[in-house]
């Protein structure tokens, strides 16, 4: 399983949700390696503060629609 999350505003219509921040989500989910969780620049911005999480900075990736996404590998702290 690979995931990909993004923070930020989306428009939610009929159970589905629209904008670029979704868009982001997906491009990190085909940047993401297997049993992997990556999140955007934002999302890690959020989450920084969480001592139960490990942050780390991945390579920045062009991707379809982005140019420079700024990935950071989210997982559970040890």
């Amino acid at each position: 399983m690979r995931v990909g999350l993004a923070y930020g505003p989306v428009l939610s219509q009929l159970g589905d949700v629209y904008g670029p921040v979704v868009n982001v989500a997906a491009r990190l989910t085909s940047v993401a390696r297997p049993e992997t969780v990556v999140v955007d620049r934002e999302l890690a911005a959020a989450l920084e503060s969480d001592s139960d999480l490990q942050l780390r900075k991945i390579r920045r990736v062009t991707v379809r629609g982005y140019r420079r996404l700024e990935p950071w590998a989210l997982r559970h702290a040890d």
